[in-house]
């Protein structure tokens, strides 16, 4: 910004002891007064569009609080356990039943075939002559010397002068991400150590791999081909099979280790065999899950409520006035939100239908406070009708976040009022500009005149001078 040169000047007058620099720069504050107005209303926008990034912050805290509330999961949320997790551990969702479960008979794992190519001297060398040849690799369920596919399509490898070495090869069936993965392993072979690894991307007795090498490098199809009905030449080290086991005496066959669809809420993961013994898995309501969830959405609104607070502070009482202390729409926003939270929902039923009946109230000073003993008996006993509170269609968790999301949604309500300020910004300094320039001209042109005003004072004083020592040889002559 422009000095408009105060301070810079310490010289007096050429010839008068005029301090032309101290004149200048007393009169160019005075001039400066408009300038530094506007300067300081522009720091005050500027302080405003800060307080409200920070008051949109906190409203998205408070979102995200709410987001934990508005499906009911967090306060439906089962936990459970298993007597030997080095068997078979869980975890609890939401929806599952509390009570005992028994897992038994484990006499089998789900695991993915794998087939094993013969080694070769080196993992970059060619593997015949470049012929492009097309490998085709199928999917399904092997039973005997019969191969069924499975629902998902097979895919095609094309190897060719480009790809034609066990990485190209590789890289290829990888590319193809069709359901298998292909691997180098060095066994440690003294001549042909490196092999090519097939295994299926997933688990299960349909995932078995039929591999047909088409027309062209007869290399090729002695290194790939694997037909479960014919001609195998790679060698299978791991059988593709489902994992076998009772849930209370029902017999479970499953393609994966992990099973979240046989006990509703609860995710199984098989990790050893037990095929004569049984473990147990208790499930029972996860009441801390639940607790956290509300103690967070009630520590979130108290944040909100201060932050918004300091900001339209006026000051009287505290000290500190905040940057929005007369903006009406800032003041809004509370209100709004206390709104919605004294409307008791419409169409819950149970015992629980306020906040106040699950230990959620207001205090005095406007903040929320939470009696964690009622809130855990609430959860206890029905947390369905405590989810219900928040998540149902007109529950405070569903209404709230419609609230909120309008506000701080991109070009919502707070982006709107922070656009408002900044275009009020823009104006401030297309006019900052202008006075800047205004008072450069001022300066420029006071400085001018005190200083032809010097000149012309240096003159008559050196006229002065000339005449009084005329006189004084006229005088000494008489």
């Amino acid at each position: 910004m422009p000095s408009f040169g105060f301070g810079t000047i310490t010289s007096q007058g050429v010839g008068s002891n005029i301090n032309i620099a101290g004149i200048v720069d007393s009169l160019m504050q005075i001039e400066r007064r408009p300038l530094d107005r506007l300067i300081a209303q522009k720091d005050g926008i500027d302080a405003k569009i800060s307080a409200l990034g920070s008051i949109k912050s906190s409203l998205s805290s408070f979102e995200s609080a709410l987001g934990d509330l508005t499906f009911g999961d967090k306060i439906r949320a089962n936990k459970a356990s298993s007597s030997n997790d080095a068997i078979v551990s869980a975890a609890g969702t939401s929806g599952a039943v509390a009570g005992n479960y028994t897992i038994s008979n484990i006499t089998a794992l789900a695991q993915r075939q794998k087939l094993v190519a013969t080694g070769q001297a080196d993992a970059t060398a060619a593997i015949g002559g470049g012929t492009a040849t097309t490998i085709t690799i199928d999917l399904g369920t092997t039973s005997g010397a019969t191969f069924t596919s499975n629902s998902d399509p097979s895919f095609d490898v094309v190897i060719d002068s480009t790809n034609n070495t066990l990485e190209g090869i590789r890289d290829a069936i990888n590319a193809a991400n069709g359901g298998v993965t292909a691997t180098i392993v060095n066994d440690g072979n003294a001549t042909n150590p490196y092999r090519l690894v097939l295994s299926s991307t997933d688990s299960g007795v349909d995932q078995s791999m039929q591999i047909t090498v088409g027309a062209g490098e007869t290399a090729l199809f002695d290194l790939l081909n694997y037909d479960p009905a014919g001609t195998q030449n790679l060698t299978e080290t791991q059988t593709a099979q489902d994992a076998a086991f009772q849930v209370d005496g029902i017999d479970i066959t499953k393609s994966s280790n992990t099973v979240s669809d046989v006990i509703s809420g609860v995710t199984l993961t098989l990790n050893a065999l037990n095929p004569t013994g049984s473990e147990t898995i208790t499930v029972s309501q996860d009441t801390d899950t639940a607790k956290d969830a509300v103690k967070a959405f009630v520590t979130a609104y108290n944040d909100l409520q201060a932050e918004v607070k300091k900001q339209i502070d006026s000051g009287v009482d505290s000290g500190d006035k905040g940057a929005l202390a007369s903006d009406l729409a800032t003041r809004q926003i509370m209100l709004s939100i206390r709104d919605e939270l004294n409307q008791k929902p419409t169409g819950i039923s149970g015992t629980y239908t306020t906040l106040s009946s699950i230990g959620v109230s207001f205090e005095q000073d406007g903040t929320l406070s939470l009696d964690e003993t009622k809130l855990n008996d609430a959860i206890n006993a029905d947390s369905q009708n405590v989810a219900d509170l928040f998540s149902a269609a007109d529950g405070y968790a569903t209404r709230l976040d419609t609230v909120v999301s309008e506000m701080t949604v991109f070009n919502g309500s707070i982006d709107a009022r922070t656009n408002f300020f900044k275009d009020s910004i823009s104006l401030l300094e297309d006019r900052q500009v202008s006075l800047e320039g205004a008072l450069e001209r001022t300066e420029a042109r006071l400085r001018a005149r005190f200083t032809a005003l010097d000149v012309l004072m240096s003159s008559l004083n050196a006229t002065t001078t000339a005449l009084s020592q005329q006189l004084q040889v006229l005088d000494a002559n008489r």
